[in-house]
């Protein structure tokens, strides 16, 4: 991302769709690590920061994206591991929606 970042501030004729190409390559990334949470909560714990930097950046570009991250950190430590998968895709379904997804 910080790339893209770079590469667009270097744009001599930028403008606001500099920026939302760079907000939806984040918005994308966030997904992703997201997305990757989802399908690997029963075999890991994926509580990590990269985790969590992505569902705080969702929280702040997305409406209920603040309760939808509470949701996601519940259900990945959800002890049945199946019902913590359904959960996790669950809330991560709800995130694509709200984003647009």
């Amino acid at each position: 991302m910080a790339d893209l970042k770079t590469q667009l501030k270097n744009v001599a004729f930028g403008g606001s769709w500099s920026e939302e190409i760079l907000h939806v390559s984040e918005l994308e990334a966030a997904l992703k690590v997201i997305a990757n949470a989802a399908d690997t909560c029963t075999e890991i714990d994926v509580r990590t920061d990269e985790l969590k930097g992505a569902l705080s950046f969702v929280a702040s570009k997305i409406e209920k994206g603040s309760q939808l991250r509470t949701q996601f950190l519940k259900a990945v430590v959800i002890q049945d591991q199946e019902a913590r998968r359904c959960a996790a895709r669950q809330v991560l379904r709800q995130i694509q929606s709200w984003a647009g997804r």
